[in-house]
């Protein structure tokens, strides 16, 4: 009789801990994203330009000259999101790796980023989240972009 509460109890606890109640805790990858003006975004064209991972993150044919709305596009594209338990984060943005911490709100309409290592509007505007799917607004440039979002 003993061993089947212990049974139980553990079965239990199994249970609740492997369920992950956060849909947001996984790797994320960028399906697609929505720029309303790549044109305002120009001024991170120095910073992106300069990247020494440029070659790995965009295709050659879009590196000509004249391209750079097109690479800025692409580099959001090649954009990643890694929520973790205990509220730990890093995102690859620009081909960098930011690390840090992260707050859903309890109306999960609102996600915080903190990080020393990204510079960027840290409030996204969540539009949709599930288990294979995460759809947010970022503030960047003066504007705001749309990512969509799917599991890695």
């Amino acid at each position: 009789m003993k061993k089947s509460y212990l049974a139980l109890v553990c079965g239990m606890i199994f249970l609740l801990t492997s369920c992950n109640t956060n849909p947001i805790q996984k790797k994320w990858k960028v399906a697609d994203v929505k720029i309303p003006n790549v044109q305002s975004l120009m001024k991170l064209a120095p910073m992106i330009m300069g990247s020494s991972k440029l070659s790995n993150l965009v295709p050659a044919n879009l590196l000509k000259a004249g391209n750079t709305s097109k690479v800025i596009t692409e580099i959001l594209k090649q954009a990643t999101f890694e929520f973790k338990s205990g509220d730990k984060c890093t995102v690859n943005l620009f081909g960098k790796n930011a690390n840090g911490t992260y707050r859903l709100d309890e109306d999960k309409k609102t996600l915080t980023i903190n990080s020393n290592d990204l510079k960027i509007g840290n409030k996204l505007d969540i539009k949709e989240m599930s288990a294979n799917k995460l759809v947010f607004d970022m503030h960047l440039g003066g504007q705001v972009i749309t990512f969509e979002l799917q599991p890695e």
